[in-house]
């Protein structure tokens, strides 16, 4: 070989090792860690751990949340559908002929006043309306002057029920909004009625407006002077992906949910939550409509998986 041509050779030679290196070297995946971060959210159970733990779950899906005000207030008679019964006449009342809770109709005779100005024709006092007696006032040979009252007569289907607003969340109330409200009766059973009507003063100590809602109460069991607790929905969100509250879980400052994956898996999830009412929560970041979210057992999956990776630590 000529010495001219070495230099030549050896330079062919470099770039033949160069080129093969380039086409041997693998890429570089920025993403093969993903796999690796997920199977660190995810926990397998046996299937005796599976039956033990008693899991249910149940599919995100969309839903409607509403925002409301609560409130203090008071169950009333419905003042347009009441009633007094009062004798026109000066006399000695001679019989009563109905009592408290008494159902009448208008023109029934409730009792008979007996009076000088009639001549000894007694004075009946007739049920202006339908409704029951819920006052009586008066007793049997009792003297009465004009417009003694003898009787209230109210009808108890429909009531009102008085709100106290505070003054700073008056503008958030207007007539014909949804409301639900409690009584210390029924503790455990939930009320409806509808905003009817605002208020036209604020009250100077309390700094709150009065607000009458109209509840129906075909039953009877609500009664006037009954406290309830109320709350006027002011807000209605549609459409908004919503779970229910024991699905979440606090893993240090995160909110989380596990989700079914099938075959005994289930994967951690951090969400962003939002509103929260009745035990519904509003999710905004984390989970998609469909999923299968832990309801019952997630307690249980958050320990499993702090066990594991303690374990691999």
């Amino acid at each position: 070989m000529k010495p001219s041509l070495l230099p030549r050779i050896t330079l062919l030679v470099l770039l033949a090792a160069l080129t093969g290196c380039s086409k041997t070297e693998p890429a570089v995946q920025p993403a093969a860690e993903s796999p690796a971060k997920t199977e660190e959210n995810v926990i397998a159970l046996t299937k005796d751990n599976l039956a033990h733990a008693s899991i249910q779950t149940e599919a995100v899906s969309p839903g409607s949340l509403a925002m409301t005000l609560k409130a203090v207030g008071r169950v009333s008679e419905n003042l347009n559908k009441t009633a007094k019964v009062t004798s026109t006449l000066e006399g000695r009342l001679t019989q009563l002929k109905v009592d408290l809770n008494d159902r009448v109709k208008a023109g029934d005779v409730l009792g008979l006043v007996q009076s000088p100005e009639l001549l000894g024709k007694p004075l009946e006092l007739k049920a202006p309306i339908d409704g029951s007696i819920t006052q009586r006032k008066s007793t049997v040979g009792e003297l009465i002057g004009r417009d003694t009252e003898i009787y209230t007569i109210s009808d108890p289907v429909d009531l009102w029920v008085l709100a106290e607003i505070k003054e700073r969340d008056i503008g958030a109330i207007h007539v014909g909004q949804e409301a639900v409200f409690t009584v210390l009766a029924y503790p455990n059973e939930t009320f409806r009625g509808k905003v009817l009507l605002l208020g036209n003063r604020v009250e100077k100590d309390s700094r709150t407006l009065e607000v009458r809602i109209e509840a129906s109460n075909p039953d009877g069991r609500l009664k006037p002077g009954m406290f309830a607790d109320v709350e006027v929905t002011t807000t209605m969100i549609e459409h908004v992906l919503v779970v229910p509250d024991t699905a979440l879980q606090t893993d240090g400052e995160a909110q989380i949910v596990f989700i079914a994956l099938g075959e005994g898996k289930f994967e951690k999830r951090v969400v962003k939550l939002g509103l929260e009412q009745h035990g519904r929560v509003q999710v905004l970041e984390g989970v998609k409509a469909g999923e299968l979210v832990v309801t019952t057992g997630s307690f249980i999956l958050k320990s499993e998986l702090l066990k594991s990776q303690m374990e691999v630590d």
